[in-house]
């Protein structure tokens, strides 16, 4: 009995990380840098990805040549949450973005 318990558990945790199904319970994930002069929001399903982020992020550098002194560097303001099994795959396949610091965002938290 146990054994199909582990069995059970393991398919719905395997199922729940295809595509299509964790596609219902993706979240909106969001970034900044130090100063919050620059945000971004992925939004799940919109088109906004985190290559995106690195783009614009990128050419906000250029734009703002002050900005590049100091910490440019580019922080996740939102927590990782790993009992939520049905991010496990964007943990494994797209883990650079879970790999910025975290920066505690200003407007109080998410």
């Amino acid at each position: 009995m146990k054994k199909i318990y582990i069995i059970a558990t393991t398919a719905f945790i395997l199922f729940s990380n295809v595509p299509f199904i964790s596609f219902l319970f993706e979240e909106n994930y969001a970034y900044s840098n130090a100063d919050s002069s620059f945000i971004y929001n992925e939004e799940a399903g919109k088109g906004k990805s985190f290559s995106g982020c690195q783009r614009l992020y990128g050419y906000f550098l250029c734009q703002h040549p002050e900005k590049d002194h100091g910490d440019n560097k580019l922080y996740r303001t939102f927590t990782i949450k790993p009992w939520r099994f049905w991010e496990w795959r964007e943990m494994i396949f797209h883990s650079e973005r879970f790999g910025l610091p975290y920066l505690q965002p200003k407007n109080g938290g998410q």
